[in-house]
């Protein structure tokens, strides 16, 4: 595996004040192999290799050797395009017809999608995140062989969609034909039985921008004056603003994230009655993983006290992952972490409590052949004790 490449001096220019305007902002980047450190995106060429600009120097390095850089945007009110394959777009819709759907995006400019690469499109968010996150898997999950239209009272509508235009929807509903002004949709999903989800070969990356996009890519280009990048179904998009860019999340690189693996086995001893089982990606109430204000798209969300046992099938060489209180707690919850490896602990903290800042850990697995990750009570019994992995992960 290629290892990171450090410019021995100054790179002239590169951060200058008018290099900083076109350059992604400085954001914490973190690379598989050593501490994480302030940088900005200045570039990532056509073979993966990711140019960050710290205060005095550059550095360069393939992107399978960067777990992230950045973090993701918090999604906003709507429209929100919600793509098969798992990512978002924000853009005002157009029009579409039986085949394609005709989007503004303030990023990409007008943009026609095919309507099999859609899973639907989010008009109207709630401003509670926790049922914003709901309404996002409501649209990803969906299931059926029609498309649906869900009113912002609640009522609902099937049937298969005709045409958007002048704000108007015209779909043959199961009660007939019928218009829907679009003011009045909250969301529409997309007939899930005729999705394309592309699966990508090879290494590819989660880009997220400024305006809550978050898209899914095989390939990306980013230099002072563009990001260009290639989706998993072939559509190609480029904008000229890539000081937008928040987030670049490299998938299949040297990392195996412990959320994408099956555990052996799972144990919650609940306090009183209420049982927690375990989520992953997503915190224990099953919204989305944040911490320390910021958003993570890969993690596990557990409550006190419980164990998660993982059986290493393949030889990894560390266990790392960052751990925190969710922010859903609003500074409350307090909880011990450990770690044990073949029965034996390798990391016991202390007391970790709600808007402490995540606390990094890296662990030598040495061979171990299995793992435990525990969440323990610590002050007030289990009290809004929602622990999170945060991108919890093995190095091969």
């Amino acid at each position: 595996m290629a290892r990171a490449i450090i410019a021995a001096g100054l790179i002239p220019g590169l951060l200058s004040a008018a290099g900083r305007l076109a350059l992604a902002a400085t954001a914490e980047a973190v690379p598989v192999e050593g501490p994480a450190f302030a940088a900005e995106l200045a570039g990532v060429d056509a073979q993966w290799q990711v140019t960050l600009g710290t205060a005095d120097r550059s550095r360069t390095l393939p992107a399978a050797e960067l777990v992230r850089w950045g973090s993701p945007a918090e999604v906003r009110q709507g429209p929100l395009v919600v793509l098969a394959d798992g990512g978002l777009l924000a853009a005002e819709v157009i029009e579409a017809d039986k085949e394609t759907l005709s989007i503004d995006s303030d990023l990409f400019g007008l943009v026609k999608l095919p309507l099999e690469s859609l899973a639907g499109i989010v008009f109207q968010s709630p401003s509670d995140r926790q049922a914003r996150d709901a309404l996002l898997d409501q649209v990803a999950k969906a299931a059926g062989t029609t498309d649906q239209i869900v009113f912002a009272n609640g009522d609902q509508l099937t049937g298969r969609i005709d045409a958007i235009k002048s704000g108007t929807l015209k779909l043959q509903a199961n009660v007939g034909p019928a218009s829907v002004e679009l003011s009045r949709v909250k969301v529409l999903i997309f007939n899930p039985a005729l999705w394309r989800r592309t699966a990508t070969q090879g290494l590819s990356a989660i880009v997220g921008f400024r305006d809550a996009s978050r898209l899914i890519v095989r390939r990306l280009e980013v230099d002072r004056q563009s990001v260009s990048l290639d989706l998993a179904g072939g559509l190609k998009l480029q904008s000229n603003r890539p000081q937008d860019l928040v987030l670049l999340e490299p998938r299949a690189g040297r990392v195996a994230y412990v959320s994408d693996l099956k555990p052996s086995g799972y144990k919650q001893i609940p306090f009183l009655d209420l049982s927690w089982p375990f989520q992953a990606d997503h915190n224990v109430t099953g919204g989305m993983l944040r911490a320390g204000g910021k958003p993570y798209l890969k993690g596990l969300g557990m409550h006190s006290a419980a164990r998660l046992t993982y059986l290493l099938e393949k030889p990894y060489r560390r266990f790392q992952a960052e751990l925190a209180i969710d922010d859903a707690t609003d500074g409350q919850g307090s909880v011990r972490f450990r770690v044990l490896l073949d029965g034996r602990e390798k990391l016991a903290t202390g007391i970790v409590r709600g808007r402490m800042p995540p606390l990094p850990v890296s662990i030598d697995l040495a061979g171990a052949k299995r793992l435990d990750l525990i969440v323990d009570y610590a002050d007030r019994a289990d009290e809004l004790d929602r622990a999170d992995w945060l991108a919890a992960r093995l190095v091969p």
